[in-house]
């Protein structure tokens, strides 16, 4: 009895943890409080009934549940509300079955009882997750400690203590759904890894089309040569980083498998188009981590998929058998030859087309030599053995190396200041060199083809110099401006109005681009730090195109970009990055866990399921452009990377046949 109502507590506790998370996320919204909070209650209704769609749709909807430009949030996004409602619903939903149903031992799977190797194998996943997450909430504490405050607001950056929760979420958030994952592997494994590779499948087909549409406005399709490198829908990216190299590196084996297992002709060709969308937006990043993330990819699949069966001995006779009665059809077979030979000639047409790869890959050598300096600094900021143990904490490295490490600094800070009539932004330019560029402070503006006018308020202790415009941007990269430079006069603490017109008829845009226009403010100088309040942009109609222009919901709204250097936000490597902030220990455990995942997908249980392959060669590849980039600190990134590894290690390819539990897991 005692052990039935343990079986219903827990998934309870943990279904009102996240809808109580959720909800207090969604009502705090910069822009919808409201509607999110109602959005996010129906969508944990939703998954309540049908709380195994969420495979399908989390991944699916990674690419699209971010809108930080609009926001002005970092640290929280739209994807973790989505995250939430399915732990709440998908929770919610087992504990009222398993309230009606006697609950199925733990070690029973295929309808069988496990043998002793399986059930230490479980123990074992069991302790090390235990140990990481132990690690991963002590490095959280050692973050917030290093800081020496708990987050103030919702708009904080990177240097604040918001920003060791923005780190930590990606795998607690995966923690959260992994009771969820298991059922699923257990009680449905051919349909959850069906609905996982068809939602990672689409959401890689989101996202190689956004990388269409943002070329398509700015560079061009078919413009290889302009230094231009595509960021997606990936937000996070307005300081640089790895977030779009590492998910299509993390979500291409799933472009291979939808063209591999297309069940008919129509279902491939569409297949077929989704290889030919990854293939455009992995070559036209530039990005020589993702060249080298796809090769992997590509060649692990060859090897393992050509010959899957020499990993487990005694199996070539079954596996005989399979391929006998799965033998691809003659269409499938020359149809895939076929796109292969269009994906090569993709490559030659990119790469040999334009001169930007090229120079890329001309300036490798040096480029390598800057980067093992900067691996040098990083590792410098563990300053004592107990900071090697156990690291410096979650989310400190950009504060960290920006505040120690010489020449290093950031190239600008923005803070909301509250004063006597209302709030105001602090703006601190760079302190170092002109090479490392500057910080803008940006906000999404339509591109209307009219005469602005701006006019704000300004307070600056010295002359300052003020770049301000509207551009045709994307995220990094401007297609074309109309910029302005005003000259300040130092006013010690008194405000000063100034006013500045703006002809953008000239910025023509397609009409599927009209959105893609920002409002840019940046300090180039000699002051150090400029007082802004009461920013407005208004057209010949009078109609204000600024909003939040007084600061006073604090950065909704805003949002802002590094311009042309991003050293201070990223360590540039995965097992630094893990070493750096949870020390020698949690890399240990870091490490172990990603073993025992691969594991069992080589020679464990997980080693008959055909989604095996794919998930082996994410996480290599994964682990292998990870010698170059950073890829826990863009967090939808991580959710994927830790949700991957959550698989691989639960993963059982001898299926499950319980028909208890099926019943207690059902669909109503």
């Amino acid at each position: 009895m005692l052990h039935n109502l343990k079986q219903v507590w827990q998934p309870l506790v943990l279904a009102v943890l996240s809808g109580c998370l959720g909800t207090f996320v969604a009502w705090h919204h910069p822009l919808w409080p409201g509607p999110l909070t109602l959005a996010f209650a129906l969508a944990c209704l939703a998954f309540f009934r049908c709380s195994d769609l969420w495979p399908l749709l989390i991944p699916g909807l990674l690419p699209l549940a971010n809108w930080s430009p609009w926001t002005g949030w970092m640290a929280c996004e739209e994807f973790d509300l989505l995250v939430l409602a399915a732990a709440t619903g998908g929770h919610a939903r087992l504990a009222a079955q398993c309230s009606r149903w006697r609950r199925v031992a733990d070690n029973t799977v295929g309808g069988a009882v496990s043998t002793a190797a399986t059930v230490h194998a479980d123990r074992l996943t069991r302790t090390s997750l235990l140990l990481l997450t132990v690690s991963w909430m002590l490095a959280l504490v050692r973050g917030l400690l290093d800081v020496g405050a708990l987050p103030g607001h919702w708009f904080e950056g990177y240097e604040e203590p918001l920003n060791s929760l923005r780190i930590a979420k990606s795998f607690l958030l995966v923690l959260l759904l992994l009771p969820l994952l298991r059922r699923g592997l257990q009680t449905a494994p051919e349909r959850f890894a069906r609905r996982l590779a068809a939602g990672v499948a689409t959401g890689l087909a989101l996202v190689s089309l956004a990388v269409v549409w943002e070329r398509a406005g700015y560079p061009g399709i078919f413009d290889f040569s302009t230094p231009y490198r595509a960021t997606a829908l990936f937000w996070e990216m307005h300081v640089g980083g790895a977030a779009v190299d590492g998910f299509l590196i993390l979500s291409l084996p799933f472009s291979v498998y939808a063209a591999l297992r297309a069940p008919n002709v129509w279902l491939w060709l569409l297949a077929a188009v989704l290889a030919l969308l990854t293939g455009y937006a992995c070559l036209t990043t530039f990005s020589r981590v993702v060249y080298g993330g796809a090769t992997v990819v590509l060649s692990v699949l060859f090897a393992l998929l050509s010959n899957w069966c020499w990993l487990s001995p005694g199996c070539a006779q079954a596996d005989a058998a399979r391929r006998t009665r799965s033998a691809s059809p003659g269409w499938r077979v020359w149809g895939n030859r076929v796109l292969l030979c269009v994906v090569a000639l993709e490559v030659v047409v990119v790469v040999g087309l334009g001169d930007f790869m090229r120079q890329r890959l001309s300036s490798s050598e040096q480029d390598l030599g800057g980067r093992l300096q900067h691996w040098r600094e990083a590792v410098s900021l563990l300053r004592d053995p107990g900071e090697v143990l156990f690291g410096r904490g979650l989310g400190r490295f950009p504060a960290s190396y920006s505040q120690t490490v010489v020449g290093r600094e950031m190239p600008g800070r923005l803070r909301i200041v509250d004063g006597s009539a209302g709030g105001y932004l602090f703006v601190h330019g760079t302190t170092g060199s002109p090479r490392h560029g500057a910080l803008e402070l940006l906000q999404r503006v339509p591109l209307t083809g009219d005469r602005l006018l701006l006019v704000m308020d300004v307070r600056t202790p010295e002359d300052a110099i003020l770049n301000v415009g509207v551009c045709r941007r994307h995220l990094l990269y401007d297609a074309e401006c109309v910029r302005t430079r005003l000259q300040v006069a130092a006013g010690g603490d008194h405000w000063r109005r100034v006013v500045a017109p703006l002809a953008t008829g000239e910025l023509a845009a397609p009409w599927w681009q009209r959105v893609s226009g920002f409002f840019v403010l940046r300090l180039e100088g000699p002051a150090k730090a400029v007082d802004i309040d009461n920013v407005s942009l208004r057209d010949t109609a009078g109609d204000n195109l600024i909003d939040n222009g007084s600061f006073a919901s604090g950065m909704a709204h805003w949002f802002f970009a590094g311009r042309h250097y991003f050293v201070p936000w990223h360590v540039d490597n995965l097992l630094l990055e893990v070493l750096i902030e949870q020390g020698a220990l949690g890399l240990l455990l870091f490490m172990g866990l990603l073993v025992m995942a691969a594991t069992n997908l080589v020679g464990g249980r997980g080693r008959g399921h055909w989604l095996a392959p794919y998930l082996l060669a994410a996480l290599i590849a994964a682990l292998a452009i990870g010698v170059f980039v950073s890829l826990l600190d863009m967090p939808r990134t991580a959710f994927l990377f830790f949700l991957f590894a959550g698989v691989a290690l639960h993963l059982d390819g001898r299926g499950f046949s319980s028909s208890a539990d099926k019943a207690c897991t059902s669909s109503s």
